[in-house]
């Protein structure tokens, strides 16, 4: 049983080579219907938006159209794929596509000053030779003595000291070479976190006035000096000519905070651009957030200037090919005219009206009395293909009296392939 209609949101505007109407453009949307009791969306067609107007019989009225491919209701939601525009900035106006193919050049001339991979033999070798799986062991086991609250501060560092003097061992004699002196290393890594753990002995010793020998506070600066060395290499690597101004180091963070997630919510178009614009010409930022940049900001431009690339409606032939027959439809019921359908109202629901007006001490209405009050308020079209490629039709008409003869209720007419099937009362 079907509990409840919904209207997803996806939705496409078909503009037509003769209007519907006078609509010259017809927005549709997916139609789908969940039903809450097996919690099922089903796919149902197109329809047109809530309180969409036309002009018919030279008024203004409601107007409700639903197109059905076939084999619908069906419980597979159609895919909607993303146009795509032919070729490399084929959709963007002239001045814009100049833009991006200058951006696409500054890219590609940065690309050649990356630096060259590192060489995973050569760093594995020197791994090997500082014995880094024993130094990662020690690192491992003076986590566990920093956390164990059970010691006292005198016994953790009384505890970690000897595996500081036996790292400080392995690390003075490391002699690095040049290919590895960067910091896009494991090696890199590894001193890190050799420094962070000896400064905590270091600090906490210096703080509990508690002696430490020598060698610990050597590693330290043996750490630093080396991170040190591999930090302005890779600078050198990555084409940084200086460090950052402060003002420079502002838009830096302005950036990342871009690129955590602020996106356009945040900052216009005009503002992102220029962001990125100042960043790739920094002295002070790497090659690699220079190129980072420039493709983020070739996709701002593209997405600002390529709206009109929107999802594909999954049956855009079908559906003109039932607009083009609903206007012929249409076009039928403007023929008819509005004094031919009051007439028809009438002579089927005079004698009920005359009956409910009867009920309210009324007096009776003659045919031609009733067929001049009688008022067109909503067109409701639905179309279904069928299995042989042909389009069956369905029309529903909503009219009221301007007397209120029937307190509310709407005068209802229903045509199915051109034939009038049933005239009522509804609602």
């Amino acid at each position: 049983m079907k509990e409840k209609q919904t209207t997803d949101k996806n939705s496409w505007n078909f503009h037509l080579a003769k209007p519907i109407a006078g609509l010259s453009d017809i927005t549709l949307e997916i139609h789908t219907e969940l039903w809450l009791s097996t919690l099922q969306s089903w796919f149902r067609g197109y329809q047109t938006p809530e309180e969409y107007k036309a002009a018919i019989w030279g008024k203004k009225v409601d107007l409700h159209i639903a197109i059905a491919p076939f084999g619908t209701p069906t419980d597979t939601i159609p895919a909607i794929k993303e146009k795509t525009a032919r070729g490399k900035d084929a959709q963007l106006p002239p001045e814009q596509q100049a833009y991006v193919s200058g951006l696409h050049k500054k890219i590609k001339s940065l690309k050649k000053r990356l630096p060259p991979k590192v060489d995973e033999v050569l760093e594995q070798r020197c791994l090997d030779e500082m014995n880094a799986g024993r130094i990662k062991t020690i690192i491992q086991e003076c986590n566990t003595i920093w956390g164990d609250k059970e010691l006292s501060v005198e016994e953790k560092v009384g505890r970690l000291v000897p595996y500081k003097i036996e790292i400080y061992e392995s690390v003075s004699t490391l002699q690095l070479p040049d290919e590895l002196v960067r910091a896009d290393t494991n090696i890199s890594i590894l001193m890190a976190t050799i420094l962070y753990y000896t400064q905590c002995v270091e600090k906490t010793a210096r703080k509990h006035k508690i002696k430490i020998p020598k060698q610990v506070r050597q590693l330290a600066k043996l750490a630093d000096g080396i991170i040190t060395r591999m930090n302005e290499a890779q600078n050198k690597l990555n084409g940084v000519e200086r460090d950052m101004t402060k003002e420079e180091s502002k838009a830096y963070d302005a950036y990342l905070d871009i690129k955590i997630g602020a996106r356009s919510a945040l900052r216009s178009f005009e503002k992102r651009l220029e962001l990125y614009e100042r960043l790739w010409e920094m002295p002070s930022v790497s090659t690699d957030t220079k190129i980072e940049c420039l493709n983020e900001a070739v996709k701002l431009v593209k997405k600002q200037y390529s709206k009109n690339l929107k999802p594909s409606c999954p049956h855009e032939s079908l559906v003109r090919k039932h607009l083009r027959a609903i206007r012929d439809y249409l076009d039928e019921l403007e023929k008819e005219g509005e004094a031919t359908w009051q007439s028809r109202m009438a002579e089927e629901l005079l004698p009920t009206a005359n009956a409910w007006r009867e009920d309210c001490d009324l007096p009776p209405l003659s045919k031609e009395e009733f067929a001049s009050q009688i008022e067109l308020q909503s067109v409701h079209i639905k179309t279904e293909e069928k299995e042989d490629g042909s389009i069956h039709y369905g029309l529903e008409l909503f009219f009221q009296d301007a007397d209120d003869t029937f307190a509310g209720h709407f005068l209802y007419a229903e045509v199915e392939d051109h034939e009038v099937t049933e005239i009522t009362l509804m609602g």
